[in-house]
């Protein structure tokens, strides 16, 4: 077994009988379609990288995981902690990756795809924000430019693109939100009543509940690696 502490490289290369080692390998070997975890992230991610190999082309693999903000459809989320530290050229082919998906598996056709940054206009970000603008709006993806964090609640992208570490701290924000809107429920339950004597017990119960439910995470947890 790999605990959730150990390193990933050296866990792969020391735990070969480990489940996830072995589940990899089956994939590579064609015993396997799909390969699922709740175990160690990053040594699923490095066992990936040492036994599948990358696609051809594809420099860095990426996490998409699929945010379920909007009850019309998931907002895929990519790159979500594979990798913290990024070139502009990664975040290009995260975004074809996202696009990819968003295709075959979403079935949006022609997929919005949005550059997480701290403000709208091109000039704004930090440099790998800027570098990778103006990558992206050389390619033939629809590339709606930046939003900011405020949009992702509005869905104002299909495919949010950024950097592992900044993806993963959105999914983590967006975890905690959920559990908190869990917790105010819990705490307002004495409050039923005075909205059951007001009329109002169905907009509060089915209303919140199913805020609630898109938000947790724990309803459709799990994200994908692609690129391997």
């Amino acid at each position: 077994v790999i605990e959730l502490g150990e390193s990933p490289l050296k866990a792969i290369r020391n735990k070969q009988d480990s489940s996830i080692v072995v589940g990899i390998n089956m994939v590579r070997d064609g015993t396997a379609s799909a390969f699922v975890s709740a175990g160690n992230s990053g040594a699923v991610i490095a066992a990936a990288l040492l036994n599948l190999g990358k696609v051809k082309g594809i420099q860095r693999p990426a996490v998409g995981s699929l945010l379920h903000i909007d009850a019309a459809a998931p907002i895929l989320l990519i790159d979500a902690g594979a990798n913290a530290d990024c070139r502009p050229s990664f975040l290009v082919q995260f975004a074809q990756l996202g696009t990819i998906y968003a295709k075959e598996i979403l079935g949006i056709s022609s997929p919005r795809v949005g550059l997480l940054s701290n403000g709208e206009e091109e000039t704004k970000g930090n440099r790998l924000a800027q570098e990778s603008h103006k990558l992206l709006k050389k390619t033939n993806l629809n590339f709606i430019g930046n939003i900011e964090g405020q949009d992702i609640s509005k869905r104002a992208a299909d495919i949010i693109v950024t950097d592992g570490f900044t993806g993963n701290i959105v999914l983590k924000t967006l975890e905690g939100l959920g559990d908190t809107f869990m917790n105010l429920r819990r705490v307002g339950q004495f409050l039923s009543s005075a909205y059951h004597l007001q009329g109002h017990a169905l907009l509060y119960d089915v209303g919140l509940g199913s805020l609630i439910k898109r938000m947790d995470y724990r309803e459709y947890g799990g994200s994908c690696l692609l690129g391997v």
